[in-house]
């Protein structure tokens, strides 16, 4: 069966590196015009160039989707130079941890606007292009965090708010023939993740239970992403894909 995957606009948030630009490379490797959108423009031209010396299409794109203002711009911006998207995934995201006395309403909020209030506004920046085109498919990065982990009040809740915002935004959209639906990765081994002073613990503890026993990478999750953003997840929506090498438990 065929992807139907050539030629469709794709835009990822948070592409400038570690998942979101596996996502990007691997939409842009089965035919998509992608729009790599970063908070960090920089990062955003290295990731498109370097799809682009690969053959396939990209531009870069700046935003802060914690703004509205901010990606309504880059919506408007994509349409102008790539065509309506068909294709949004909210991948944008980042956690910044604390015990709940000593975490700050400013980490709560940032944490959840990015991580919950961004996937929110880009779904309202871009749903009105896939409903003139008559389809479209909504991919919210979540997390295994969602279950609960230790000092992450403000990231489980915001990704727990992305699984609630994936299966209201399906039933609202299914008519329009959009699909919505959720990944929830676990510990995957990208350079940020790495470089936490606390990585070999987590590590240590993710391997021993973790039924499948090697590290989650990058490309696990951008798997996940092709398969519900392709003709294969047609009929799919609504559904968290948990890509944790079956690790379910929260410790």
């Amino acid at each position: 069966m065929q992807l139907d995957l050539e030629k469709k606009v794709a835009v990822v948030t948070g592409a400038g590196r570690g998942i979101g630009r596996s996502i990007a490379e691997a939409l842009a490797a089965e035919g998509c015009a992608v729009a790599v959108c970063d908070r960090d423009r920089d990062v955003a031209l290295e990731v498109a160039e370097a799809i682009r010396a690969s053959g396939g299409t990209a531009e870069a794109f700046q935003a802060d989707v914690a703004q509205r203002a901010s990606v309504q711009e880059m919506a408007a911006a994509v349409k102008d130079s790539l065509g309506e998207a068909h294709i949004l995934v909210n991948n944008a995201g980042f956690s910044m941890d604390a015990p709940l006395l000593q975490m700050t309403e400013e980490q709560w909020d940032q944490v959840v606007d990015v991580n919950l209030k961004g996937s929110w506004l880009c779904a309202q920046a871009f749903v009105g292009g896939m409903r003139a085109k008559g389809a479209g498919r909504i991919i919210n990065i979540s997390s295994r965090a969602h279950l609960g982990e230790n000092n992450k009040t403000n990231y489980c809740a915001a990704k727990a708010g992305v699984l609630g915002l994936t299966a209201a935004l399906a039933l609202e959209l299914g008519r329009d023939n959009i699909t919505v639906n959720a990944v929830a990765p676990g510990l995957i081994r990208t350079d940020r993740v790495k470089s936490l002073r606390y990585f070999d613990d987590i590590d240590h503890r993710a391997k021993q239970s973790t039924p499948i026993q090697r590290p989650g990478v990058p490309e696990d999750i951008a798997a996940a992403v092709v398969y519900l953003a392709s003709a294969l997840g047609a009929f799919v929506s609504g559904e968290t894909l948990h890509v944790t090498g079956g690790r379910y438990s929260s410790t």
